[in-house]
């Protein structure tokens, strides 16, 4: 039963990984689109400044992912210790 849990919570944190990284992907292709359409050399003073956002807003996504796939992971190893720890009790 357990490890229906544990399959369960990282097919739900996949899916949420996937999602947020296409969201990730369709804005940077928006941003990308409007640098194109807006081609002026004094627009591009803060690239740096948006590409690091960028990078910051998608390693927090990643981040989620990762903290509920350990979550998981721990929750089923927490339980599988405790049933052999009582098992080893009784």
């Amino acid at each position: 039963m357990p490890t229906r849990t544990l399959a369960l919570s990282l097919h739900a944190a996949r899916r949420l990984t996937r999602r947020l990284w296409l969201h990730t992907v369709i804005a940077l292709r928006h941003a990308a689109c409007w640098l194109l359409i807006h081609d002026d050399p004094a627009a591009e003073r803060g690239e740096g400044v948006i590409s690091t956002a960028i990078v910051v807003v998608i390693m927090a996504f990643l981040a989620v992912g990762l903290w509920f796939a350990f979550k998981a992971i721990l929750s089923n190893a927490t339980t599988t210790v405790s049933n052999q720890v009582a098992q080893l009790g009784s």
